[in-house]
């Protein structure tokens, strides 16, 4: 990977190509390559890099003969995102608190939308009806088919929030660790952990979810959920890493995540361990052994 990071850097045109390439259906990868070039040169690399990109993706949306609004949306967010986390990523020092304010900006924006009072709706209605029609195919209940579709959008423009920003930072910070030849990426991403404030507000966002039905509330869950979610796979990695476990015993752990059937088995299970670990700390077990 270290190889390929320095191949992409070697001239200042390859990011900006590869993120055109990417931003259509990985957003984050094309985030994550604009904030790498921020990091490894300075802002106005960034600005250069992400101006190139949302240049490229027009350019030929515009000779495909397609509609340029959508593409025009998501080619900003990744340059707002890009040049953000590689800003953040510059001044913070660290992945532990890089990732808090990943989150908290988060919060802010899943926030900001419900109070606006924006429709998020229209931006998944298609995968939504998709969705809408496989579960009853499927003869699910009429009550969770009402739930889906009632609380669907929010939760996905609030996935899509936490991937955005965390999926750009996590991949920025690697590559850019690997281009300055550290090894220190894997080590941070063990002490991963929401913090005592941080953690503190997505706790209580999660007892007053899951004690009423406040919209703004509810449109949070989701994020703070995640957070804790990301923070137990840290968890787990820091575990197996103390304990010398084979890489073998780690790697299903990520494809039952992305098994939508049973990925409710670990999701939940990892989020507990999240929550548990962000207020009694877990991992100083391994650190007293040490």
């Amino acid at each position: 990977m270290k190889a390929f990071v320095d191949w992409v850097l070697a001239q200042r045109v390859r990011p900006i190509l590869l993120a055109v390439v990417a931003a259509p259906l990985l957003a984050p990868v094309a985030s994550a390559l604009i904030a790498l070039e921020t990091v490894r040169r300075d802002f106005a690399g960034g600005v250069v890099c992400a101006l190139g990109m949302l240049a490229g993706l027009l350019a030929i949306t515009t000779l495909a003969g397609v509609d340029t609004s959508i593409f025009a949306v998501v080619g900003a967010i990744c340059v707002v995102s890009g040049v953000g986390i590689g800003l953040l990523i510059r001044r913070a020092g660290n992945l532990v608190l890089a990732y808090q304010t990943a989150v908290l900006i988060g919060i802010v924006v899943v926030t900001a939308v419900g109070l606006l009072g924006f429709d998020t709706r229209v931006l998944f209605e298609s995968t939504l009806q998709d969705l809408i029609a496989l579960l009853q195919a499927n003869d699910m209940p009429p009550a969770e088919v009402a739930f889906v579709e009632d609380r669907g959008p929010a939760f996905a423009f609030t996935a899509a929030v936490f991937s955005q920003l965390v999926g750009t930072l996590l991949l920025a910070y690697w590559w850019s660790s690997l281009a300055t030849g550290q090894r220190g990426f894997g080590r941070e991403f063990r002490n991963l952990a929401m913090g005592r404030v941080l953690g503190g507000i997505a706790t209580l966002v999660i007892v007053l979810g899951l004690a009423s039905g406040v919209e703004l509330v509810q449109n949070l869950l989701p994020l703070a959920g995640l957070g804790f979610l990301l923070q137990g796979v840290a968890v787990v990695h820091a575990w197996a890493h103390a304990k010398r476990w084979p890489p073998g015993l780690v790697a299903p752990l990520y494809v039952l995540l992305l098994l939508p059937a049973v990925n409710v088995l670990v999701v939940v299970p990892l989020g507990v361990v999240g929550v548990v670990d962000n207020w009694f700390d877990l991992r100083s077990l391994l650190r007293s052994q040490a």
